[in-house]
This record gives structure tokens, sequence and C-alpha cells, in this order.
């Protein structure tokens, strides 16, 4: 799909015909920032395919994982009402297409639609997974943040074996551990053959103890 209207007519969004020609479709390949924290941001972003995750630094200099978003996550609201530059690093882990909306655009066209309510419920869930993600960093163990993790990057819901990549000093880092920690965690569970470490990848066998691991706690 390729058309910026026909993803409005699908997901139904609360944007006029008359203003689809001031948007944009703009694209993101795996892997690549999409917004980083402290630049100036001038539009909305709609993420309508793909997946993103939200991360912010520590003082540290340490990236610490908030969420992952999915279609329909906005980005740029927070900074428009606070007329702050961009507050969290956002990096695409899968590609990923979004609409641009221009605060300009949003400012002579939006303002009196039903958008302000999808801005005013994007701002409350964002608002929620902020103070999940503070108290799990705070109070959750390692071994239950490390199987939400897992399980908030499943893909697709299939629970079945699958190959995580993802380096497990970035996922110390992430989770808020360190990788002697973690390392210690996947040892333990490889030794119950949870899973199972090829190199630099892990690979899971039971997806039922990672789930009840997890306390349903999930990075969304």
């Amino acid at each position: 799909m390729e058309n910026i209207q026909d993803y409005i007519q699908q997901f139904q969004l609360p944007i006029a015909p008359t203003v689809m020609h001031e948007l944009k479709l703009v694209c993101f390949e795996k892997n690549e920032p999409i917004l980083i924290a402290g630049e100036q941001i001038n539009a909305f972003y709609l993420l309508i395919e793909g997946k993103y995750q939200v991360t912010t630094t520590e003082v540290t200099g340490k990236s610490l994982l908030l969420r992952f978003c999915s279609s329909l996550s906005l980005l740029g609201d927070i900074e428009y009402f606070q007329n702050l530059p961009i507050q969290s690093d956002i990096t695409a882990t899968t590609n990923c297409r979004l609409i641009e909306i221009p605060f300009t655009v949003y400012e002579h066209f939006l303002k009196q639609t039903d958008f302000n309510q999808y801005l005013l419920e994007e701002l409350s869930y964002k608002l929620h997974t902020c103070t999940i993600a503070s108290r799990v960093n705070s109070t959750a163990s390692v071994e239950t943040r490390f199987a939400a993790y897992l399980c908030t990057i499943h893909e697709d819901g299939k629970f079945g074996q699958q190959l995580i990549g993802n380096h497990p000093h970035d996922i110390a880092s992430l989770i808020g551990t360190t990788p002697r920690h973690l390392n210690r965690v996947i040892k333990k569970w490889s030794e119950l053959r949870i899973l199972s470490r090829l190199d630099q990848q892990l690979q899971i066998h039971d997806w039922d103890t990672i789930q009840k691991l997890s306390e349903q706690i999930r990075y969304e």
C-alpha cells in the first residue's frame, strides 16, 4: 500500500481528505534511527506499518527501554505540547512506514477536529506505559524483565522456537541490568533447558515458562 489516502481509510484516521496533500509518507529500515533525543522536531509521525522501540538515556549514558510501539502509535505529541526537543531515541525494530503530519498542518487544519481526541488518547497511553516502565525497571527482577522483553519482541504471538538475534550486552542495557547479571540468568535458563545459546543468538525452547516468568509484564 503506497497511498496515504488508503492508509487513512484502512485505519479510519480522523484526518480530512482535504488535508492529505499536506502529508508525507516516510520509510525507515530495521535498526535505523527514526528520531534522536535532543534534536528539534516540527511534525507528528504516525506509525502505520512496522514496529519501533522507545529508549531513554540515563545520566550514566546507558539506554533504558521504555516500550515497543506498533501501528497507529504517534510521535511528537509530547514535544509539541511542551515545546520541547525530542525526548527519547526512537529506533525501527522492523521496516517502518509513518505518515508525517507537520505541526503547521495540525494548527491550521486539525486542531479543532477529532484528531485532538486521538492526541489525548496517545498522551494518556504514554503516561500509563511510562509509569509501568518506571515501576518495572525499579522493582521487577532481572529474570522478570528479561522474560518480559522476550515476550514483547516475539513476533506474531507464535510461541514456537525462535532465534533472538539481539546481542545480550544490548539487551542488558535496555532492561537496566549488567551483561554479567544477564549472562547468569541465561546460564541458569540454559541449564533448565528454557533456552540455549548459539554464538550471540538465543534459541527459545520453553515459551510457557518464559511467559510465566514475565508476570504478564510487557514493554508496550
